[in-house]
């Protein structure tokens, strides 16, 4: 089953006083997207309440499919706060760049004032690095996307050559997959084993691990962001391989 955003149980868990929803979007790990109608429920729900949604939308824009991005959450609440960075989406984790977007003057300039008693302002010529990419943002994008189209269609082809022992689907959007690990010696004795065996790193379900709702014990997180991945993919087909062949699988 793939996953979804079940807003009967969200409302549930709200309280009189919560004051914050905080959402990633696309997701990470799971890769998931809500459609437009689910994602523009749940501001309107936040507006309703009087509670500030805030939204990390740092993959946003590298989806597979375009069909699937979503608006910010900011063009669609007054009191929304979108997140955004040049690390993810833009592939520039060097620039150190950020920002916020809301139409909440009052609450961005009581988080302006925080910001000047922490970093105070950002290095001069990374922001006029992030300026001249943003200008360019299609670019960046349409590369980045080719990249991750290019590495899901060479992960594919690994993980249906894995025994039968990886459930997996495409993700709605990022560059990250949170695949099912069906061995019977579980996901956390396969992501140790994988290390130990070909210094190749998954995430455990275990990693993900939250008081507030359970997390699947049997998933761990993939990325197919990074450029030539193939020794990657490599090493996790030739572990699986040798523990079928020994039998570990059985």
């Amino acid at each position: 089953l793939k996953w979804t955003l079940d807003l009967d149980r969200l409302r549930a868990l709200l309280r009189p006083n919560t004051k914050l929803i905080a959402v990633n979007a696309p997701n990470n790990p799971t890769g998931f997207v809500p459609d437009s109608d689910t994602w523009r429920e749940l501001n309107q729900l936040c507006d309703e309440r009087g509670i500030v949604l805030f939204s990390d939308e740092v993959y946003r824009g590298i989806e597979l499919d375009p069909s699937k991005r979503i608006d910010q959450a900011a063009d669609i609440s007054t009191t929304a706060m979108s997140l955004n960075v040049m690390s993810k989406a833009y592939g520039l984790p060097g620039l150190r760049i950020g920002w916020l977007a809301s139409r909440n003057a009052a609450a961005l300039a009581r988080i302006e004032r925080c910001k000047h008693y922490t970093s105070i302002c950002s290095a001069g010529p990374s922001e006029v690095l992030a300026t001249i990419a943003l200008k360019n943002r299609t670019t960046l994008i349409d590369r980045n996307v080719s990249i991750l189209r290019d590495n899901y269609a060479q992960l594919c082809g690994v993980l249906e050559r894995c025994h039968g022992l990886i459930d997996w689907y495409a993700p709605d959007g990022g560059c990250v997959l949170f695949p099912r690990f069906t061995g019977p010696d579980g996901v956390e004795a396969f992501a140790a084993s994988l290390v130990e065996d070909q210094s190749a790193v998954v995430l455990p379900a275990s990693i993900y691990k939250s008081q507030l709702l359970p997390i699947p014990d049997d998933r761990f997180r993939l990325g197919i962001g990074r450029a030539n991945p193939g020794l990657g993919w490599a090493a996790l087909e030739a572990h699986l391989s040798l523990r079928a062949e020994r039998g570990s699988f059985r």
